[in-house]
């Protein structure tokens, strides 16, 4: 039985080692949920998206079996967790301060990740660098996009748009917080983006420094065909930030990984709840029947 808090040392010397700056450690991140129960079949860990908070799972985690234990984070920079000004946010320190505050949930046993659009890239990072602690990973929406070096082909106009509007976005955020700032506010009230969105005066820095530094300078794409545990991916046919060619050529190269489209936008609603919970089930160790061992 694998459990977090076993061999601390080594885990801490690989989240905090001594090159990284000083003001770009790993923070303990709030939790916002941690549905205990006893003797756990599995623990999921939920990780929501750019921008949102850990409340983009609530109607989820309702649709879960209740012999799971679920735990869902606010990542660095959003929600309720610390927001310091000069961390990268890239996925890398925000993998360390998930696995720093998992290990002080002393969990025991692999866990099943269930990232959305950045948390899917999180998801990645975790299994990279922890793979004997990941069981599965489940990833909704992934903006995966290779980098300039890798992008050949037809679809690569898509690639090279995406990244130039998520620049022009960051930029802007930065030097013109109000527009974003109204924007947000105006999705949100047209009711086109997920109810647990929270872009205010303190995530707009994390929010456009976390735009660049994980998803336009990722490398999640290549990361992803090198990671051992089994992932499913699952993204909606009408979401205009995910580039499916890349996710079916990710599938097709892997034993491991499979792509399954659904008629849906980008955010986590109901069309995804049934496709999450059968990845999830499909994880999950069977129920052994005592009455027919």
């Amino acid at each position: 039985m694998l459990v977090f808090h076993f061999g601390y040392t080594k885990w801490y010397m690989r989240i905090a080692p001594p090159s990284l700056p000083p003001l770009d450690l790993p923070r303990l991140l709030y939790v916002r949920t941690d549905r205990r129960v006893r003797k756990p079949r599995a623990t999921v860990v939920m990780l929501h998206g750019l921008g949102n908070t850990g409340r983009a799972w609530d109607e989820m985690i309702a649709k879960l079996p209740s012999d799971i234990r679920i735990i869902v984070i606010d990542l660095l920079g959003f929600g309720k967790s610390p927001k310091p000004l000069k961390a990268s946010y890239n996925v890398r320190i925000q993998a360390r301060s998930v696995a720093m505050t998992l290990m002080s949930l002393r969990l025991s046993g692999r866990v099943i990740l269930v990232g959305h659009s950045m948390g899917s890239l999180i998801s990645i990072e975790l299994a990279k660098r922890y793979p004997l602690f990941i069981k599965g990973l489940v990833l909704c929406s992934p903006p995966l996009y290779r980098t300039k070096k890798e992008r050949v082909g037809a679809f690569m106009a898509a690639e090279n748009l995406l990244t130039s509007i998520y620049s022009k976005v960051s930029i802007d955020a930065t030097a013109r917080p109000e527009y974003l700032l109204k924007l947000a506010k105006t999705a949100m009230l047209a009711k086109i983006t997920s109810p647990s969105l929270e872009i205010t005066e303190q995530t707009i820095a994390p929010y456009a420094t976390a735009l660049k530094a994980s998803i336009i300078d990722q490398t999640s794409y290549r990361d992803i065909q090198e990671i051992l545990p089994r992932v499913k991916i699952i993204y909606g046919t009408l979401d205009p930030f995910v580039i499916p060619k890349n996710l079916k050529i990710i599938a097709k190269n892997s034993n491991t990984i499979s792509a399954q489209s659904i008629i849906a936008f980008h955010e986590v609603t109901r069309p995804y709840f049934k496709p999450i919970k059968n990845a999830i089930e499909d994880l999950l160790p069977q129920k052994i029947d005592k009455l027919n061992p």
